[in-house]
């Protein structure tokens, strides 16, 4: 087995330190940035897990787990520098924020959406601190996961008027053939993909699904 000098110990230490010092000023600017907003769409438990993830190394790391770690930061950082209170804006759009004013009572609907948002955000806290306690691994959790919002897509498809999001799209689309869509189902699944991937890969989704 190769011995390791200590002086490549002592550089790989740096290295080290030197990522978590990323790690934590972009934990830093996320807090500066959530104390100037209006809402918060996660925890700063959640930043934190994400951050330690990314900075996690293996044992016996390589210069391309390093470099793996530096990428997943670059873009964790890009993703909380620009990030949209995206439960909020599912909730809005399933509730038809755009026609709110033309409501019969407006506070009225105003205040129930302001409590639809407020249960919705403590339902995501509970099942992402589940996820956090649970024993599965990240593939896992995906499987489970998956599994609810299976769950909540054959809820969903039981409606006869199913309200239009980007997060109900996705609910819908994770169900069989043989369940009906609503006529804006394409259209705002395509937006959806168009918004969370670049357009590179969307090409790719598009390419794929016609050779099918």
């Amino acid at each position: 087995m190769t011995q390791i000098s200590n002086a490549d110990k002592q550089a790989r230490f740096r290295k080290k330190e030197q990522l978590k010092r990323r790690a934590d000023n972009i934990f830093r600017e996320w807090q500066h940035k959530v104390s100037t907003c209006k809402w918060k769409s996660i925890t700063p438990q959640d930043i934190q897990h994400s951050l330690d993830k990314a900075i996690d190394l293996p044992s016996g790391w390589t210069d391309k787990d390093y470099e793996h770690a530096e990428q997943t930061l670059a873009q964790l950082h890009t993703d909380l520098s620009f990030a949209a209170d995206q439960l909020k804006n599912d909730v809005d759009a399933g509730w038809g924020i755009q026609v709110s004013m033309t409501t019969y009572d407006p506070v009225k609907f105003i205040s129930d959406n302001k409590a639809a948002i407020e249960n919705a955000r403590a339902l995501a806290a509970h099942l992402i601190s589940a996820l956090r306690l649970s024993n599965c691994n990240d593939a896992d959790q995906a499987a489970a996961l998956m599994e609810a919002v299976r769950f909540v897509g054959r809820s969903l498809a039981s409606n006869r008027d199913i309200l239009r999001s980007q997060a109900t799209a996705i609910c819908l689309a994770s169900i069989g053939p043989q369940y009906n869509r609503p006529d804006w189902f394409t259209e705002e699944l395509a937006n959806t993909l168009r918004w969370q991937i670049d357009k590179n890969l969307a090409h790719q989704v598009g390419r794929h699904l016609l050779e099918q």
